[in-house]
């Protein structure tokens, strides 16, 4: 039987697609499962998603159906900030707390989804490194305020 001649170069590209497939394929499984840490704020533990890239900075909670009290997305980034937050494809309102050095700097509870156009944004009064978004509610349950401190439990 005479089998057909499979040339280096056509071998060679589906090589690189298979890896060029493969490694799109891990971006956004890296997009929907980011790691994760666990922060001690005001006696209550949260699990919460890392976001510290622009990609996954401007993704945020955006197209998740829900959020759980005990969970959260926090933002790290590179420098202290007045960083901004807007409710981009939000389902459901959060909390947004500001956090530098281990501190709360500002909070904004209850950010509703909004259907404005453009979207409103919510900045902190002082400049911050961390942001951690939670379900809406949890900063007045918890009886969180300005001044509390942030323990991270998880590197």
């Amino acid at each position: 039987m005479n089998y057909p001649k499979i040339s280096f170069n056509f071998v060679f590209f589906l090589i690189i697609v298979v890896l060029f497939t493969a490694s799109l394929g891990y971006m956004k499984y890296r997009e929907y499962f980011l790691p994760t840490v666990e922060l001690k704020i005001n006696g209550v533990v949260v699990t919460a998603e890392v976001a510290e890239t622009p990609a996954t900075w401007e993704k945020g909670l955006s197209g998740r159906k829900k959020l759980t009290e005990d969970k959260g997305m926090l933002f790290i980034f590179p420098n202290e900030d007045r960083h901004s937050f807007w409710m981009k494809d939000m389902n459901f309102p959060i909390d947004i707390i500001w956090i530098k050095n281990g501190e709360v700097v500002d909070i904004a509870p209850n950010v509703a989804p909004s259907l404005l156009r453009p979207l409103p944004t919510y900045l902190p009064r002082l400049p911050a490194k961390l942001v951690l978004e939670t379900v809406a509610g949890f900063s007045t349950k918890n009886n969180l305020k300005i001044g509390d401190k942030v323990e991270l439990l998880t590197e």
